[in-house]
């Protein structure tokens, strides 16, 4: 059954390219499963509030994704609700628990005022802004403050990607007499933790293991000049090397000679105890296995593609990894690329979701 379907989202695509890189993926995707889809993309401004609105006023299509903003959602409760009175299906995906927002403002707002304002808007709207959802999209459990009313109609689902055939596979496995690349791609942020891995690898340097280990960190971010500062007082900058943002070729080069990519390894650093990273699944299907902390909803604890870590400041665990490697088997990286394209494409989670409002 095809249906028309629209996505609308509060974005900024220069500020956050993987959050716009998302709704075009979900975009392709629902095309791919045959159905008729249009997009609306909103830069974060006061005017642009009034073009949401009256986009959601204004729709025609069965069913409507929208992407959750905690400042957002408040004014869309009546414009939601007037679409669900139309017949329009409403599908709202909530990228990050909420209550792990409220943590993450601690750290990301350093303007009081503004941040007590946020987490005012946030705890007061609870979770009545949700209630026109037709199916309340979630990557992990959020707390119950948020999902009364909505909880039945909440799916938990891991994240999804596209995977075109023009993606180029890592070059190779790892062997042992060759350096280990690893690689960490993001707008880096202190909830990914690569200080925890840059801690462990100056750990193992001292160690007797006999490989070397060579991290390449891609992005800028908030995060990145303190990273740059561990680097220089831990003196690992043979082996940590900073990008900046990269890009299309640039970017791939870095993948194509890298063994293992590293997804976010501080989530308890604001409260999340589970999460469906989209990096992971970016390096799975670029063929490298990947090092991920806390629990992720298409991975196994003891899963060969995601090698899992503790969620806290453990140092020693991610150096016992690292001294371990030697000894595993990692997967080819075509093994880990098929892996991806049958078990973490955006269509097969579209897939999940639609039938939950009875689109097949």
């Amino acid at each position: 059954m095809s249906a028309r379907i629209e996505y609308i989202a509060f974005v900024d695509q220069q500020k956050t390219p993987g959050v716009a890189k998302k709704v075009i993926n979900t975009v392709k995707s629902a095309e791919n499963l045959g159905h008729d889809v249009s997009s609306k993309l909103f830069a974060p401004s006061f005017a642009s509030v009034f073009g949401f609105i009256k986009a959601v006023f204004t729709t025609q299509c069965d069913v409507l994704f929208i992407r959750f903003s905690s400042l957002l959602f408040p004014f869309l409760f009546f414009p939601l609700l007037f679409a669900r009175l139309k017949g329009v299906k409403i599908v709202v995906d909530v990228p990050t628990p909420r209550k792990s927002v409220l943590v993450e403002l601690k750290t990301s707002e350093t303007n009081v005022f503004v941040r007590i304002v946020k987490q005012s808007i946030s705890i007061l709207s609870s979770s009545w802004v949700l209630w026109p959802a037709s199916v309340v999209v979630q990557y992990a459990q959020d707390s119950s403050w948020y999902l009364w009313g909505v909880q039945r109609r909440t799916v938990i689902i891991g994240n999804g990607i596209n995977i075109p055939d023009s993606l180029a596979v890592a070059n190779s496995r790892w062997d042992k007499a060759t350096p280990l690349n690893l690689i960490a791609v993001a707008q880096l942020a202190q909830w990914h933790g690569y200080d925890r891995l840059i801690h462990a690898i100056h750990q193992f340097k001292q160690s007797s293991e006999k490989y070397d280990i060579k991290l390449t960190i891609v992005g800028e971010g908030d995060a990145y000049a303190s990273l740059q500062s561990l680097v220089s007082e831990l003196n690992l900058q043979d082996n940590v090397t900073f990008t900046g943002f990269l890009s299309g070729a640039d970017l791939d080069a870095h993948f194509y000679n890298a063994h293992i990519g590293i997804a976010s390894l501080g989530l308890y650093r604001i409260g999340l105890h589970e999460a469906s990273v989209l990096k992971t699944r970016e390096y799975v299907a670029r063929g490298l296995s990947v090092i991920g902390a806390a629990d992720d909803p298409d991975f196994a604890h003891d899963s060969q593609v995601r090698l899992m870590v503790s969620n806290s400041d453990s140092i020693e665990d991610i150096v016992v990894l690292l001294k371990d490697l030697p000894n595993s088997m990692l997967l080819a990286p075509q093994e880990l690329r098929d892996y991806a394209e049958k078990n973490l494409t955006m269509e097969s989670k579209l897939k999940v979701i639609l039938a939950h409002v009875d689109i097949k």
